[in-house]
């Protein structure tokens, strides 16, 4: 009896890839790194301070201390803030030279007209949107009941919903299009090269590393739907965040985003970037809670209280929901390695860094460091309760990024996914299939290899 009474109490540890015994070669870099990145971290990445990879032309460098994490990301923005090659080659046919992939004068212009219409204070119109999404998803569940549903492909297209509502409003988008685009990024990223091998080898800057054939059919099938929505919305007739992004402004008057290009990128930034982090934290949530009854309880219990269409003051006391959040995002980091490259010449502790060197934070390490965190790989939501969330050291979390490029979007995601939950647990259970363990898989962001069939039932 006493043994089973420990049992009881043991954390739940969900899966995660089983470390490798020692570091990785550069050829199982190469192997394995076009797949899954985090299934190339050694046990002992998880208890360093700072690790290098030195390649035939360049060096990677992981920072995994939170004060060195602050020195590079943020006392030395200017030195790092250009994401590295791996992240702008990947991404580029999607997004271009957008907001996320942007660096120095361009970025800052841009964040500067883009950043206030995601600020806390402008949230209560967007709940409406969160509203009326979850409803949807709410009702497309509640009839594919009972039985598996894949949670992960179920979010992604219902959080695109959201942001194309924000975008082009009701008249402006269709829910086959928010479906056809979460389908597009999922197929583009499954394509898409992740590593760039030809930076690495030393090839200068200008040498091409070109996608594939599928990665880029995939990615001009985003950009052909995204003009097409664009089209459909005549200026001046969008909603306020379009217009905002449409109409943005230089300080001497001249169009900020010129060229159908131009605000394509834009446009696909916010799309992906504004879904992609809340649908995969929500598809771990409910997964995670699925797994541990007494998490699930007392967020149901917090949630009950909810009024029918909440606004911003109504999340507030939805302390424990926000924790469970946290934790999934601690747990699974949607962007699992934030990248740099040096600018120019630096020092790293005892590492000499050239311009174009590669300086990589990876959460998904520092979120599971054993000198940061009790019990690191264990689901523990208490953790961000108030008063233990205080004494956590600073840049020991960062789900949304740090530093001058912070997501712009943290306060909207966050928002969001209280919303959906309250909705979605309102009406539906879920349990996970007998047999069934998901897989984290690593590529542009961290979602389940194969996705995330939850068995779904209506509540009574």
């Amino acid at each position: 009896m006493h043994a089973h009474a420990a049992a009881a109490t043991l954390p739940l540890v969900p899966p995660m890839p089983t470390p490798a015994a020692r570091p990785p070669s550069f050829l199982r870099v190469l192997l394995r790194g076009r797949g899954d990145l985090l299934s190339l971290f050694p046990e002992e990445a998880y208890r360093r301070q700072v690790m290098s990879f030195r390649m035939p032309g360049r060096l990677l460098l992981v920072v995994n201390h939170p004060e060195v994490v602050r020195e590079v990301f943020v006392n030395r923005h200017e030195t790092y803030q250009r994401k590295s090659r791996f992240m702008e080659q990947a991404l580029a046919p999607v997004i271009g030279d957008s907001l996320f992939i942007n660096h120095g004068a361009v970025w800052a212009e841009r964040r500067a007209a883009i950043g206030p219409e995601l600020h806390p204070s402008k949230l209560d119109r967007f709940f409406p949107l969160f509203l009326r999404a979850a409803e949807e998803m709410a009702e497309d569940l509640a009839r594919a009941a009972p039985g598996p549903v894949d949670l992960s492909a179920a979010f992604a297209a219902a959080t695109a919903r959201v942001v194309m509502l924000a975008l082009f409003g009701e008249t402006g988008s269709r829910r086959e299009d928010a479906a056809a685009l979460a389908s597009a990024f999922a197929a583009y990223q499954a394509a898409a090269e992740n590593l760039d091998l030809l930076h690495m080898l030393g090839l200068p800057a200008w040498f091409p590393s070109p996608q594939g054939r599928t990665a880029r059919r995939q990615a001009a099938a985003i950009r052909c739907l995204i003009a097409r929505l664009l089209a459909g919305v005549p200026p001046g007739a969008g909603p306020p965040l379009l217009e905002a992004v449409r109409g943005a402004r230089r300080a001497d008057g001249s169009p900020l985003l010129e060229g159908g290009e131009v605000l394509v990128n834009e446009i696909g930034m916010l799309l992906l970037a504004g879904s992609e982090t809340a649908a995969n934290t929500l598809t771990w949530t409910l997964y995670l809670m699925a797994r541990h009854p007494e998490t699930e309880r007392r967020v149901r219990e917090e949630l009950a209280r909810l009024p029918a269409a909440p606004g911003p003051d109504a999340l507030g006391p939805l302390t424990f929901t926000r924790a469970v959040l946290q934790e999934a995002m601690r747990l699974y980091p949607p962007v699992a390695v934030l990248s740099r490259q040096a600018l120019a010449a630096d020092r790293i502790r005892r590492w000499s860094l050239r311009p174009g060197d590669t300086v990589m934070c990876v959460p998904w390490l520092l979120h599971r460091h054993a000198d940061w965190w009790e019990h690191p790989h264990a689901f523990l939501p208490e953790r961000f309760l108030p008063e233990a969330a205080r004494r956590q050291p600073k840049f020991t979390y960062m789900p949304f990024g740090l530093g001058p490029r912070v997501c712009a979007g943290a306060a909207f995601g966050m928002a969001e996914m209280q919303v959906f939950l309250g909705v979605l647990l309102r009406r539906l259970a879920f349990s996970v299939p007998e047999g069934f363990t998901p897989r984290p898989f690593c590529r542009l962001t961290l979602r389940p290899a194969g996705g995330m069939p939850l068995r779904v039932a209506t509540r009574r």
